[in-house]
């Protein structure tokens, strides 16, 4: 089962910092009076953060809300077929199989 606090303690242990630290480290960004017991609290799922706080974590180590609340979102929607999507013209399977051989060549320049 997903957990806020472990979460943020995740967070808190990549970048290195005791609770005290990551407590000082928000305070200091945000102005807020984060307090070692408050981390605590959360990472042992006593208590949540409320929303401005989640956001303030977020902005201040760089991560998403979506990571913080264990939010995960699947595309279901390809590449390729959002590309044929933007084509106007019919395209015969040929023309697609030559789109997806492109995306394929592009793909493997960057690796």
């Amino acid at each position: 089962m997903y957990s806020i606090g472990t979460e943020l303690k995740k967070i808190r242990n990549e970048n290195k910092l005791s609770q005290e630290e990551f407590a000082e480290r928000i305070n200091k960004r945000t102005g807020l009076s984060i307090t070692k017991g408050m981390v605590s609290k959360w990472e042992s799922d006593t208590t949540e953060p409320r929303t401005r706080v989640l956001r303030a974590i977020a902005e201040t180590f760089n991560v998403s809300l979506d990571r913080i609340l264990g939010i995960k979102i699947e595309n279901t929607t390809s590449s390729v077929e959002t590309l044929a999507a933007h084509i106007k013209d019919e395209v015969t399977e040929e023309q697609m199989k030559s789109i997806r051989d492109y995306i394929d060549f592009i793909k493997n320049q960057h690796d």
